[in-house]
């Protein structure tokens, strides 16, 4: 296993095989960081001295969104080689290995969806099995890993890539939280090289709003740039997320930066497709957080409209193809 570690796709390399060394016994390295590869994907690491800092670093929950899982490889073989040293407790997830291995958003169901225990509501089948299956396991393996300490802080980041262009060409989602952000909270986000975060509205089923959910863990869904194929990717276009988080890792100070930079949404309507007679008034190539005036008809339904309500709104995630009951979009306005 570590010799595949040592590789920087070693990560991805093994996370591809459906049979591997899993096991619940540590690995020593020779700095006394401690590693076990808990199940496909899965990888927990302990610090050498105890620590009361707990980061889950996902990605991968889409097998497409392929520079996330770039970076989170690289990262493992940078510790598996002892070039950084973590100095906090972590589990590293590479969400989706069979969706992945089919350069594909997901096998059967959007796994995105599946969580907070939704994936009990959907019938399992040889075609839904996978993901039904997997969303349960990753929910298991993070409460495991944020149970087993009771004090300290819990932080998520949930990595991924976005399918559309984008005006911000990275943003952060922030599940529905009775918190507010907090200016450390702001510092990380603009260290990561986030551009803007929009804040749910409402509870969710995403795996960052598992996280918040259940444990109330400072928790992010982070979009950070494109969907590329596999090595098509530029370490250039995600060096601030690097650099960032070497810094977590390492428990070291995040770079004082302007937090007045970030750019704050609220959602204020979700877009949902009632039924097979619903249309969609906003082109298929539109950007991220395109802006429709006070009134515009966004979308229309058997006994349904959307029209704009605030003076500007954005719509962020549009996808008119998805299958009845699901989501098209997000609206949003900036936050005064």
């Amino acid at each position: 296993m570590l010799d595949f570690l040592e590789v920087s796709t070693g990560f991805i390399e093994l996370s591809k095989q459906r049979k591997a060394p899993y096991s619940e016994e540590w690995t020593e390295l020779p700095n006394k960081v401690k590693l076990r590869y808990r199940e496909r994907g899965i990888l927990e690491i302990s610090p050498a001295l105890p620590s009361n800092k707990d980061f889950v670093i996902s990605c991968g929950v889409h097998g497409n969104e392929t520079a996330p899982i770039e970076i989170t490889s690289n990262l493992i073989s940078q510790i598996v080689k002892g070039v950084v040293e973590p100095k906090v407790n972590l589990l590293f997830i590479l969400g989706n290995p069979e969706s992945m291995l089919i350069a594909d958003r997901f096998v059967s169901i959007n796994m995105n969806r599946l969580f907070n225990g939704a994936f009990k509501k959907y019938e399992k089948n040889e075609e839904t099995r996978y993901e039904l299956e997997r969303a349960e396991q990753l929910e298991q393996y993070v409460t495991e890993f944020f149970s087993a300490r009771e004090d300290g802080s819990k932080t998520h980041l949930d990595l991924h890539t976005a399918i559309k262009p984008s005006y911000h060409k990275t943003f952060a989602i922030r599940p529905y939280n009775t918190t507010s952000v907090t200016d450390d909270s702001r510092r990380l986000l603009v260290n990561l090289g986030i551009e803007a975060v929009l804040q749910h509205n409402k509870p969710s089923t995403t795996f960052s709003a598992f996280s918040v959910e259940q444990f109330q863990a400072e928790a992010y869904t982070l979009e950070l740039g494109k969907v590329k194929p596999f090595g098509e990717n530029k370490i250039e276009d995600f060096q601030k997320a690097i650099n960032c988080l070497d810094i977590l890792v390492q428990d070291r100070s995040l770079a004082n930066l302007e937090i007045e930079e970030l750019i704050e949404y609220k959602v204020v309507a979700e877009i949902i497709k009632h039924s097979e007679a619903f249309k969609f008034n906003v082109p298929d190539d539109v950007e991220n957080f395109t802006p429709y005036p006070q009134g515009f008809l966004i979308a229309e339904d058997e006994n349904y409209n959307y029209r704009v309500a605030f003076q500007e709104e954005g719509v962020v995630f549009p996808n008119r193809n998805v299958p009845v009951g699901q989501r098209v979009a997000v609206m949003v306005a900036r936050k005064e």
